[in-house]
């Protein structure tokens, strides 16, 4: 499990690496920093694509062959099972678009930068059409392709550009562009999410269960928890970029700051995202939630922070049944909120006031704790 969440979050550096950077190479010189992304990475991430993607397949062709000839299964797997299917596709795809990138002119000419991002377009969505999603619903593939897509656009640019700039000039003329269409990849992100969220957590033992209602319970398992606090890691990563793409604007013309560390912060907390959103991956979704805890065990974390009596009833109630998890704050979970508040407001002051990137991240952070233990102790 450990080494598919890691081939995952690679896979996701990846998307992000060629979109950002076959995306920067449309752009005239005049509207972006001053940007050298090596030919080698962009032809290093198209091979690890189709690297990471088998791992998956790997995996389902190891689960099914236990005891059997290990060949005759992924053969098998792979000309039969939708995700193998999807990874040969994955794997002619990524030749292609490494024959591309090798061009010679590949940084001069506009047209095999197109090809080239139409390519990882494409590789893309052979990737989503067999994501756990995309199984569950004729709307699955769509959410979820939206979703990874406005992702990889957003943090791919970030990324290039807070790593691989050389000097901040034209940086006002980049926002101006940049600010609107990273706006514009979280709203899609936020909508696709939402509807991508609702189908990996829906609750087949209660049909009629709300989504607010699928979340709380979800809670109690580590695709819950992981998708928790991947969320709150979200509210952070849109206060950096709240910073980098609004607050700061002005101050870039003054040569005392340096908007490339607040953008590689930023950068880091999107890694952080996708780690999270890799361990999801990897997890049971809450689907059946008196099954899924009584074969795979609640959340370790949540356990240790959990003082309640919910999971002992589950385990102990002999059969199949209707559990849900009710939040009912109490004074300490306000008190704790209160706080985040105030962490907050501390996150503010320490990025606008004293440009302090370490400042801000802990007080992020400490804004984040109060928020998970805030909602975690009024879990009933």
């Amino acid at each position: 499990m450990i080494l598919i969440t890691i081939a995952e979050v690679i896979l996701y550096i990846c998307f992000s690496i060629l979109f950002g950077a076959l995306m920067l190479a449309l752009v005239p010189e005049t509207k972006k920093p001053p940007v050298y992304i090596p030919q080698r990475l962009q032809i290093l991430a198209a091979a690890l694509i189709p690297v990471a993607a088998f791992m998956p397949v790997f995996d389902v062709a190891r689960t099914l062959g236990a005891g059997m000839d290990l060949s005759f299964i992924l053969q098998s797997v792979l000309f039969s099972f939708e995700i193998g299917q999807a990874w040969m596709l994955i794997l002619i795809i990524s030749l292609v678009l490494m024959i591309v990138l090798l061009g010679k002119n590949l940084s001069d000419s506009k047209q095999l930068n197109f090809w080239a991002l139409l390519l990882t377009l494409f590789m893309l969505i052979a990737y989503t059409s067999s994501s756990h999603a995309a199984s569950l619903s004729d709307w699955g593939f769509l959410w979820h392709t939206l979703h990874f897509l406005a992702v990889s656009v957003w943090i791919g640019i970030l990324l290039m550009v807070s790593w691989f700039a050389k000097s901040q000039e034209n940086w006002t003329t980049f926002l101006k562009w940049f600010t609107p269409l990273a706006l514009t990849c979280l709203f899609i992100v936020m909508v696709s999410g939402y509807f991508t969220m609702s189908i990996d957590i829906a609750s087949y033992d209660d049909p009629n269960a709300s989504v607010v209602q699928e979340y709380s319970d979800s809670l109690m398992v580590n695709y819950g928890q992981a998708l928790f606090l991947k969320h709150l890691f979200i509210i952070s990563l849109i206060m950096f970029a709240v910073f980098n793409g609004i607050l700061f604007r002005k101050k870039s013309s003054v040569d005392s700051f340096n908007p490339f560390k607040w953008a590689r912060a930023e950068s880091v907390y999107a890694l952080i995202v996708f780690g999270l959103t890799a361990f999801m991956g990897q997890s049971w979704p809450p689907h059946q939630l008196y099954s899924l805890i009584n074969t795979e065990g609640p959340s370790p974390l949540f356990q240790a922070v959990y003082d309640g009596q919910m999971i002992s009833t589950i385990q102990n109630a002999g059969q199949t049944g209707i559990f849900h998890v009710s939040l009912s704050f109490g004074l300490e979970s306000y008190l704790l909120f209160a706080m985040s508040i105030l962490f907050l407001v501390m996150m503010i002051f320490a990025a606008v006031k004293r440009h302090s990137v370490f400042a801000t991240s802990f007080a992020s952070l400490l804004m984040m704790l109060a928020l998970y233990f805030g909602v975690i102790l009024g879990v009933q």
